[in-house]
C-alpha cells in the first residue's frame, strides 16, 4: 500500500482527501499545513507520495517547501493549488514536480494524478531511486546555511579567492573560487560568458557582441562568443 503524505493549509479539506485516499486504498501517513512540520516528519518518517498544497502556513511556501525536500528525497510531488496566476506557475515550471491540480478538482483527476505520479518508470519498485535533481545552491551566510534556489540566481562573479553570487533579492559571498562554483550548477542553464563571469542563460534580458543585461546588470562577453550565446538563448 503506498503511503501519502497530505500537506494542505485547509484541515477540513485535507480530511476530505484523506478519506478519498483511504477509499483508493492509500496509507495517509501525516497532514501537515507548514514545512517545518514537514521537514521534521521526513528525518524519520517516510512517504512514497507527497500531495502539496502551495500557500501553507509559515515563512515557506509549498514550491519552497518542494526545492527543500527534491534536494534531498526523490519522492514525487503533485501541487494542490486553487490559484492559476502567471508567477506561480511560472515559480511551479522552474521546480522539478510530478503533478498539478488546480481545486476544486473530482475524485477521477486526483486519483489520475496519483497514479501516474507513482507509476513513472524511475519509481517501479524494483528500480534503484534515482539522485535527487538538485534545485538550490547551498550558501553560507552568517553562520547559517542558505539553499538559494537555483533559479533565484542571476549570475556570479569572481572575486579574488571568493565568488560574488547575485539573486533577485540579495548579494552573498562565497569562499570558494568560480571556478569550483561552476560544478555545483546545472550547465543546462549557466554560462561562463567571461573569465569573471558566470550568467544564468534564464535571466538574460538582452545582449550584443561585448555585452549582455540582466536586469539592472551589464555583463561583458568574451570575443567571438556572441554567436554561441545566440544559440544557447535561442533569441532571434
Amino acid at each position: 500500500m503506498h503511503k501519502i503524505l497530505i500537506v494542505e493549509d485547509e484541515y477540513e479539506l485535507a480530511l476530505n482527501i484523506q478519506e478519498i485516499l483511504i477509499n483508493l486504498d492509500y496509507d495517509v501517513v501525516g497532514i501537515f499545513n507548514n514545512a517545518i512540520d514537514v521537514l521534521d516528519f521526513f528525518i524519520d518518517g517516510t512517504a512514497d507520495l507527497i500531495l502539496m498544497d502551495i500557500l501553507i502556513q509559515g515563512d515557506l511556501d509549498g514550491i519552497d517547501l518542494c526545492y527543500k525536500l527534491k534536494d534531498k528525497l526523490n519522492i514525487p510531488i503533485v501541487f494542490l493549488t486553487a490559484y492559476s496566476d502567471q508567477g506561480i506557475l511560472d515559480r511551479i515550471s522552474k521546480v522539478v514536480y510530478d503533478g498539478y491540480l488546480l481545486k476544486p478538482f473530482t475524485v477521477e483527476s486526483l486519483k489520475s494524478s496519483i497514479y501516474l505520479a507513482l507509476e513513472k518508470p524511475h519509481r517501479s519498485a524494483n528500480s534503484k531511486p534515482l539522485p535527487p535533481t538538485k534545485n538550490t545552491l547551498k550558501i553560507r551566510d552568517k553562520g547559517f546555511l542558505v539553499p538559494v534556489p537555483i533559479y533565484d540566481i542571476l549570475f556570479l562573479k569572481a572575486d579574488g579567492l571568493y565568488t560574488k553570487v547575485y539573486t533577485k533579492t540579495k548579494t552573498y559571498v562565497i569562499r570558494d573560487i568560480l571556478k569550483d562554483v561552476l560544478g555545483d550548477l546545472p550547465s543546462s542553464s549557466f554560462v561562463r560568458v567571461h573569465k569573471s563571469y558566470l550568467v544564468n542563460i534564464k535571466h538574460i534580458n538582452s545582449f550584443n557582441s561585448k555585452e549582455l543585461i540582466i536586469e539592472d546588470h551589464t555583463i561583458p562577453i568574451r570575443r567571438g562568443f556572441y554567436k554561441e550565446l545566440h544559440q544557447l538563448t535561442e533569441i532571434k
